[in-house]
């Protein structure tokens, strides 16, 4: 007599999980168009930061002082906030109490601005222990360039590519579809970058990076 119980499934472990957390915020509108304000704003104010030292993964494109989370504007600070609690559902489900950016973890965070053939090249966030990123607004996609503008990830074990294996992932890229309102958070040691954005008017997000405190 058959059953449907796999004998195998209780022994299977799944090693070494790398942690993506994707959360789409369906209550930013308001907040997200004030942003785009701001930084658009910014980008007049201080066009010297097109260039430069500051640009470092930044193949093109504007990018703001990484001191976004201290710019004490109301609507950093409601992304912050929620930045937070993400952190807090990430650290094993327990929420971070008091103000995220100054109890309980250091978040640095900057606003990028791209538009057309800009992007950024393959990094990681030494130091940190996760990195994230909020998109604003994404601009208007290329329809004809399905990974214009897309975030990638890389498998980060070495050797994962040698014998890829039916039904796993062993080797692969993962990518993200940017979407106003989305926020993704990763480990800081992740190889990750950004495919050249091939769309029309801007695509604006805010990077974050994040150091928990003992």
């Amino acid at each position: 007599m058959s059953n449907n119980i796999n004998p195998f499934k209780s022994s299977l472990q799944q090693l070494y999980p790398t942690p993506i957390l994707k959360h789409q915020f369906t209550d930013m509108d308001e907040t997200n168009r004030n942003l785009h304000r701001l930084f658009i704003q910014k980008e007049k104010e201080h066009p010297d930061w097109r260039t430069g030292s500051s640009q470092r993964s930044n193949i093109g494109g504007w990018r703001s002082k990484e001191d976004l989370a201290d710019w004490n504007d109301p609507d950093i600070n409601h992304l912050v906030s929620r930045v937070g609690e993400a952190i807090g559902f990430l650290n094993q489900h327990r929420p971070i109490k008091d103000s995220p950016t100054r109890r309980n973890v250091d978040i640095y965070a900057w606003a990028n601005i791209n538009r057309q053939g800009q992007y950024n090249s393959s990094h990681i966030h030494p130091g940190f222990h996760w990195g994230a990123v909020y998109y604003v607004c994404c601009g208007d996609d290329n329809d004809d360039i399905p990974k214009s503008g897309q975030l990638e990830f890389q498998d980060p074990r070495p050797g994962a590519a040698a014998m890829p294996a039916p039904g796993y992932e062993f080797g692969h890229k993962f990518t993200v579809t940017p979407k106003s309102g989305l926020l993704v958070v990763f480990p800081a040691w992740l190889t990750h970058s950004v495919h050249p954005y091939q769309g029309q008017g801007e695509r604006i997000s805010i990077a974050f990076n994040i150091r928990l405190k003992p």
